[in-house]
């Protein structure tokens, strides 16, 4: 008798149905991290894992092949794609979050950035980093480890455009808006703006900007633009805050400081207090 237990089939033993085995199946693809395994590049692989089309049709070859995201995500990439200005821009982007903060870092960003992000706060705050690509959270986990406060860290997959559920101190949103359409722009601004807190929070924006006419960066970037970054003119042509509803944008306040001849930009925006609504309100009216 006991021979023939053991001979039973995990699914005869358990009487699992085959379509509940292939769910368990799908649970289990993950690796030491927790984090989906992405086996191969196919369309079928991304479409399981919910990749948006546009990521796949635009940027498959810079942020969703894993042995190309491996290739470009080193430093030396990272500030030569941006005219050796990525010291520069790290800093201000650094200098907006404190120690204590819980933190929200919306997409993981090539070079040290996540790193030097987490080295300032999960110690005594917290860091949490979302990503639509599963490849992407492993090079933020390989980053992150042996960080002190690497407790405090979580990481997991989820769409930008998709609702957040945690509120937050500081929200980071570095150069993602000039990778999506303009509707997921929009959304991913008003997803941020719902859940910092309501007394000091923030999200900060490291984003292209309008380079100044004069600037020999303008026309690099406008073949660029042309050529690899279809959703990016769109950051050339408005402000961050025009993305959303007038209506909106004007309970908060956006203060914009713009870097190497206007190529790049910083916008850190928090909610307007009582009386600044008010003055609003007031200013509508006349």
């Amino acid at each position: 008798m006991q021979q023939e237990k053991d001979n039973q089939t995990p699914q005869e033993d358990a009487n699992i149905s085959a379509e509940e085995l292939s769910n368990i199946k799908k649970e289990l693809e993950v690796d030491a991290s927790g984090i989906p395994v992405l086996e191969d590049e196919s369309i079928e692989s991304l479409n399981q894992h919910k990749i948006p089309h546009y990521l796949v049709d635009v940027y498959n070859w810079a942020y969703v092949k894993p042995k190309n995201i491996d290739l470009l995500d080193r430093p030396i990439v990272y500030h030569t794609i941006l005219f050796a200005q990525g010291w520069k821009l790290m800093r201000a982007y650094l200098e907006e979050f404190s120690p204590t903060d819980r933190v929200l870092q919306v997409a993981h960003v090539y070079g040290n950035v996540v790193r030097l992000l987490a080295e300032k706060v999960a110690k005594n705050g917290s860091l949490d980093i979302i990503d639509v690509v599963p490849h992407q959270l492993k090079r933020a986990a390989i980053k992150l480890k042996g960080v002190e406060g690497e407790e405090n860290i979580d990481m997991w997959l989820q769409d930008a455009s998709e609702p957040y559920h945690k509120q937050y101190d500081t929200i980071g949103i570095y150069f993602l808006l000039h990778e999506v359409p303009d509707p997921l722009k929009k959304r991913i601004i008003e997803n941020a703006l719902k859940v910092i807190d309501e007394s000091n929070g923030k999200v900060v924006f490291i984003d292209y900007y309008n380079p100044s006419f004069y600037n020999p960066v303008r026309q690099i970037l406008r073949f660029i633009n042309y050529t690899l970054e279809p959703f990016a003119n769109a950051m050339w042509n408005r402000e961050i805050k025009d993305f959303i509803t007038k209506n909106k944008a004007s309970k908060y306040n956006w203060k914009q400081t713009t870097y190497f001849g206007g190529v790049y930009q910083k916008v850190v925006v928090s909610k307007k207090s009582a009386e600044e609504l008010g003055e609003t309100e007031e200013e509508s009216a006349k």
